[in-house]
């Protein structure tokens, strides 16, 4: 499973074109010591037509100070999310960085984990609002487990068992 997540991420996110045929965000979280370390990869130009359906002005991503402007950290906020449990508040997300490598943007983040839980809910629609075909996947990895989720327009959340 993972070598072929890899192996679509090279494809996908190194050649180059006028457009892409899918839309689709791979996350890999790993879980460890009370840390969540994140790190997400999806198309810019994604976020960028995002931006256009929500503001109705062009944005261009490729700029680090237009990443800054509020709607992208609070967009990323209410569509990605890791709680503790399903009514609990969402984690606080920090991210590290944010890098552009042709059409692919990656975004790095961490969270502290505040206790010791049994499973983590996650919730991703990122980018589901803006393409119905949208497909995020996840590498979730704790110890020597390693489970993959694929999130789409049906599925918009999960439990990932720690124990």
């Amino acid at each position: 499973m993972r070598t072929i997540v890899l192996l679509t991420l090279v494809v996908l996110f190194t050649a180059p074109s006028a457009a892409h045929p899918l839309h689709l965000s791979i996350t890999n979280i790993a879980y460890e010591n009370g840390k969540l370390k994140i790190l997400m990869k999806s198309f810019r130009d994604d976020w960028e037509v995002g931006y256009f359906h929500y503001h109705g002005v062009p944005v261009d991503f490729t700029d680090p100070m237009q990443r800054e402007i509020p709607w992208f950290g609070e967009y990323l906020n209410k569509s990605f999310m890791i709680s503790t449990g399903k009514e609990i508040p969402a984690l606080s997300l920090e991210i590290d960085s944010i890098s552009l490598n042709e059409d692919a943007m990656t975004i790095e983040m961490h969270a502290l984990v505040p206790e010791s839980p049994k499973s983590l809910y996650i919730y991703n629609t990122l980018l589901i609002d803006i393409y119905p075909d949208q497909t995020n996947l996840v590498i979730f990895v704790s110890g020597k487990k390693e489970t993959g989720i694929k999130f789409d327009m049906r599925k918009h959340d999960a439990e990932v068992i720690l124990r």
